[in-house]
């Protein structure tokens, strides 16, 4: 976009690209979001601990995870990822591969590092 759009596009809250075929604007798709490696969704007010945000950082091979509220997963359309954990969600969600209630028991505990296992040795 040239500077001039560009500029006009954020003014009026549009999402902002580089195209290289002008004949296509203002009708060039948005291009799609990264999809994360993994999404840790948190209850609505819920915040992480930072010692468990480190962990699981640890445990997914340095790979930093990705904290999204409730409230704003849903209104995304509930976007996926490799490896999903859910932590004080107000209503169960399927399409999460592991979730409980903070503070985490010792058999959470056990039961989230075998899954994490289990998630990181399938290709």
């Amino acid at each position: 976009m040239k500077p001039l759009q560009s500029r006009l596009w954020r003014f009026m809250g549009l999402p902002v690209w580089q195209c290289t075929h002008g004949e296509r604007l203002p009708y060039a798709p948005e291009p799609p979001s990264p999809v994360a490696d993994v999404l840790l969704i948190t209850g609505q007010g819920q915040r992480l601990p930072e010692r468990l945000f480190d962990d699981l950082t640890l445990a997914l091979n340095g790979v930093r995870p990705l904290v999204q509220d409730e409230t704003a997963w849903l209104a995304a359309g509930r976007p996926g990822a490799r490896v999903m954990l859910g932590f004080n969600l107000t209503t169960p969600a399927d399409d999460l591969a592991w979730q409980a209630s903070l503070p985490l028991t010792a058999s959470q505990k056990r039961e989230l590092w075998s899954r994490l296992c289990s998630l990181n040795s399938v290709p």
